[in-house]
């Protein structure tokens, strides 16, 4: 499947930000890590964090994935880039197909796609983040050769 990254501009970014926000809320409500009575404030807490300037905060590259025959937009991919004392690695902050291209391959096409952006920043490496209940993701992820480097793990406890 024939993509093109584009650089989201501050239009698409509110656009992204209207999404992202509910989608992370509802991740992480679904994986048991938050309660959903503050999901959607804990959230965007965490949003505005990483991007207090939004598509303008550095080392950070947004980009609307785009499918080339027909110039649509069918999902997107956040990047940032991290220095290191010796080396340079990114890491995928997110990555989203819209529901009604998904299992068409633009997801693998994206993601070889962002691998070349990481490498002409100067990364070493690319990293990325899959919630546990995610098996189509992680199926596809270790497909294309990512490694699971660590494993967080919880414990419901009662007082």
């Amino acid at each position: 499947m024939e993509i093109s990254l584009k650089a989201m501009d501050k239009t698409a970014f509110t656009a992204y930000r209207k999404q992202a926000i509910p989608a992370y809320a509802k991740d992480n409500v679904e994986s048991g890590r938050w309660d959903e009575s503050d999901a959607l404030a804990r959230s965007k807490q965490d949003l505005d964090r990483l991007l207090p300037q939004g598509v303008a905060t550095d080392n950070h590259f947004l980009f609307n994935i785009i499918e080339q025959d027909r110039s649509r937009k069918v999902g997107h991919i956040w990047l940032k880039l991290e220095e290191n004392m010796r080396s340079k690695s990114a890491f995928i902050y997110d990555i989203e197909i819209d529901e009604s291209y998904r299992r068409k391959g633009y997801a693998k096409s994206a993601l070889a796609g962002i691998e070349i952006v990481a490498a002409e920043l100067g990364a070493t490496s690319l990293g990325l983040h899959v919630f546990n209940y995610n098996d189509a993701a992680m199926a596809l992820y270790k497909s294309i050769g990512y490694q699971v480097v660590s494993h967080n793990m919880q414990k419901v406890i009662s007082s």
